[in-house]
């Protein structure tokens, strides 16, 4: 779990080194307005999804909660892109671009994790 949350935080350094990168290297003009915010949200969402998916141990449950806690995310995703364009209808591009590169990074370290745990447990 603690090492979850470190890969998890080490990515997040990533993509603020990776946007860093980007605006030193002209290709975007400047951070999207709800940078840190979103960076914020997206781990604490993803690392209380991966604990609550983590000690799930029924493992014929697992996927059915699995796909609910996905419902539950997009839903919760949805509102807060919603929020993040009324907020900010000018940025609003560059936000959502943001924020859908960084769930994917997030959304794949914890589909790895889980991988790891799930394929562990079911080996004879």
């Amino acid at each position: 779990m603690i090492r979850f949350f470190l890969v998890l935080s080490v990515a997040a350094l990533a993509i603020a080194g990776i946007m860093m990168v980007a605006i030193r290297l002209t290709w975007i003009d400047a951070l999207p307005s709800f940078f840190y915010r979103t960076i914020l949200f997206l781990m604490f969402a993803t690392f209380v999804v991966f604990r609550y998916l983590y000690k799930a141990d029924k493992s014929g449950f697992f996927v059915q909660l699995y796909l609910l806690t996905m419902a539950v995310k997009f839903i919760a995703y949805g509102v807060f892109n919603v929020i993040v364009i009324r907020e900010d209808p000018a940025g609003a591009a560059s936000n959502v671009a943001f924020f859908i590169f960084s769930y994917l990074v997030f959304t794949a370290l914890e589909v790895v994790f889980l991988y790891r745990k799930i394929s562990h447990a079911h080996r004879p």
